[in-house]
């Protein structure tokens, strides 16, 4: 293309124009010439495809018809791609300086990578993890990217009003670039009279989607005391859930994203990823503050123990905590040292420089005899390359976006095993040494990082597809691995390294959505997964070979006295019981029903209880004679779950009864909620009642 090959000539004697140029005056003459030069060469982008799907507009969008008379940014990106991650902040600043009417639209030009990225449903997941609130296009077929020559994620090309081809930037890194290029091309062509203040409509995605307790979880592991922490990662909090039944414990930061340290509802994240857990310590990987967080359960805080909370390029490291730049660490890992009592160092997947980082905790020897102190945060793998690169030298080894990571047992201290996404393969490290070798997937050509695909198989003849996470089920494996972007979970023998399938497609879809991380409870035989674009933590039961949907239920509220029931407080009551009659001496059976939506049911494994409170003497007299305030339900609609039994009296007496029922319903999709309903019972004891009285207690709980 003869016309495109001048442009770019042209675009390439700008940047050498520019070199070493500060002064602004001077900068902005070449840019000024340079656009004169470009319009009189007059090359036109071709338009977009018909038919594309569209994201964040309500309608296709073309250079002929909305965007005609607007500068425009194409970014040529692919979502799983780190650097296209790290572009996002420059795109929301530059949206911040300029705005559609004053002539200046950013426009996504998704280009896939993976196979699996060509599916629009997975490029709206993304978007809405990324929060991009500019229009984006999927160009399945990479078209666009074909016709103008990109070769690389992410590139920049700005676009005049006429559609003409104006300035190209590559990589990352070039915010003030693009705010001084888009700033005097709107000015050029604003004196041109050939800029239009027309507005186009937004319809963001983020509006449509439908509420859930999570929004992309991302990372998973349990604490010794075996609650599970949730890396909530859209919501930009961790959360710490009981494990059997998803009911919080605590909500650490969001959702708004920010870097902050400090109590746990003051304390801000921003998608955060990897979490490790020890004693009452939680680390975290906070992704887009480029920080590792230590999140203190015991005492409510949170603090920052490395990272700047801006991107870095160092990738050697030594500094102490905060003082060290870190570039999107991703996953984080305990590891142990010979004879160690705790963890002595915090292993890092920093996937913005495509290497293997330590976080010494303590001080200690380091390989070829180095000392470190804790607090100090180096380089452990990775020339900083992105490759599939195995070597016994782990400086000289390379990776591409790793994303999981785990380790061998403390008594085994053998390997760190790495989910390397971007090359499609599974990694070991090994600890005596630091050697980097192939597990399974990817391919011996240490650059090609194409090498995906969905295979069964041994070694490298496996294929997988952006692998996300890794865990080991006992000491000596199996190794369970997402398979993210084929939306499965795969199992691999360490011995023979043999990949096989274990959670696939059901006859009706995906059982799994892109999932992000996992973690193991080998002595309840389960494994939690990260079901990141379902929203959702799924528990796998592997003896059983079944899949199931933790509940997570965020509005649980404890007992405010295990001792003195009858002092709180009555409650506001929601209904009014029939008044009974029954005889002193006698007995008062309850049934509860409870009336739900046919899709409707009731968590069998979360605490449904009954309270029963009295504000009279009467009433705390039965209480206290029949010894039950309160009690547990079954899951069942309709249940008899207590009898009172009532005291002998001489008179005639009244009394009211309030009964609180929490129960956790749960929707088809096993999305929990607790409801509580308070129910009013009036109880007179008469010695011309009946021996005994019966009250069904009704609740709608239909919606």
């Amino acid at each position: 293309m003869a016309g495109l090959t001048e442009v770019v000539a042209q675009c390439m004697t700008l940047d050498e124009e520019l070199t070493d140029i500060t002064d602004k005056e001077e900068r902005k003459t070449i840019i000024l010439r340079h656009l004169d030069k470009v319009d009189s060469l007059d090359f036109v982008i071709p338009d977009f495809k018909t038919g594309l799907d569209w994201l964040n507009v309500p309608e296709a969008l073309s250079l002929a018809n909305q965007l005609a008379g607007k500068v425009l940014v194409l970014d040529f990106f692919t979502y799983c791609c780190i650097n296209c991650m790290h572009v996002l902040p420059d795109l929301e600043y530059l949206e911040s300086k300029f705005k559609v009417k004053d002539g200046v639209v950013i426009v996504g030009v998704h280009s896939a990578k993976f196979l699996n990225e060509k599916v629009t449903a997975n490029i709206l997941s993304a978007v809405l993890r990324y929060n991009i609130e500019h229009p984006v296009v999927n160009d399945c077929d990479a078209l666009l990217w074909q016709q103008l020559e990109i070769s690389c994620w992410p590139t920049f090309l700005l676009v005049g009003p006429k559609g003409q081809y104006i300035y190209a930037m590559v990589g990352e890194g070039h915010q003030d670039k693009l705010e001084e290029f888009v700033g005097i091309a709107v000015e050029h062509y604003k004196a041109k009279d050939e800029v239009k203040d027309a507005d186009i409509p937004l319809s963001l995605e983020k509006h449509k989607k439908q509420g859930s307790p999570l929004s992309f979880p991302g990372k998973l592991c349990l604490t010794e005391g075996g609650d599970l922490v949730v890396s909530d990662t859209g919501n930009n909090r961790v959360l710490v859930l009981q494990a059997e039944t998803g009911i919080l414990q605590h909500a650490v930061g969001g959702p708004d994203r920010g870097f902050q340290d400090g109590e746990f509802s003051r304390a801000r994240f921003s998608s955060p990823q990897g979490v490790a857990a020890w004693g009452t310590q939680v680390y975290v990987a906070d992704t887009d503050n480029h920080a590792i967080r230590l999140i203190d359960l015991e005492s409510g805080t949170v603090r920052t123990i490395a990272g700047t909370g801006l991107q870095g390029t160092d990738k050697e490291g030594g500094r102490s905590g905060p003082q060290q730049p870190l570039s999107s660490p991703w996953d984080v890992v305990l590891g142990w040292g010979q004879g160690d009592l705790s963890p002595s160092v915090l292993y890092i997947a920093m996937a913005g420089t495509h290497q293997i980082w330590v976080y010494f905790l303590q001080d200690r020897k380091w390989y070829k005899g180095s000392e470190h102190k804790a607090g100090t945060c180096i380089r452990f793998a990775g020339s900083g390359n992105e490759e599939n690169r195995n070597n016994s030298y782990p400086a000289k080894a390379a990776f591409a976006q790793p994303s999981g990571l785990a380790t061998s047992p403390p008594d085994k201290l053998n390997s760190l095993y790495v989910a390397d996404a971007e090359s499609s393969s599974v990694r070991t490290v090994l600890l005596k040494d630091g050697a980097v070798r192939a597990l399974v997937g990817g391919e011996r050509d240490p650059t090609n990082l194409f090498a995906f695909g969905d295979v069964d198989g041994v070694g490298v003849a496996a294929k997988l597809q952006h692998p996300l996470g890794v865990a080991l089920v006992g000491d000596e494996g199996p190794l369970l691995v997402v398979d993210s972007y084929n939306h499965k979970l795969k199992s691999i023998d360490l011995k023979t390294k043999e990949c096989t399938t274990v959670i696939g497609l059901a006859e009706e879809g995906r059982q799994l959505s892109e999932p992000g991380g996992l973690c193991v409870d080998a002595r309840k035989g389960v494994v939690y997964i990260a079901d990141t674009n379902h929203h959702a933590i799924k528990v796998y039961h592997m003896e059983k070979k079944t899949l199931t949907q933790l509940p997570v239920i965020l509005d649980s509220f404890p007992e405010k006295s295990e001792n003195n029931d009858t002092a709180d407080p009555a409650p506001d009551v929601d209904s009014v019981h029939t008044a009974l009659k029954v005889r002193p001496g006698g007995h008062l059976d309850l049934t509860l029903t409870v009336d739900l939506a046919v899709e409707d049911h009731l968590n069998e494994e979360a605490p449904n209880s009954w309270k029963l409170q009295s504000q009279d003497n009467l009433g705390k007299l039965i209480i206290s004679n029949n010894g039950a305030s309160k009690g547990k339900l079954r899951p069942e609609t309709t249940q008899h779950f207590t009898q009172l039994q009532i005291p002998t009296a001489s008179e005639e007496s009244h009394c009211d009864l309030t009964f609180t029922f929490q129960l956790f319903v749960c929707a088809a999709d096993n999305t929990c909620s607790i409801v509580k309903r308070s129910t009013l019972l009036p109880l007179t004891m008469s010695q011309d009642a009946a021996e005994t009285a019966a009250a069904d207690i009704s609740l709608s709980l239909r919606s």
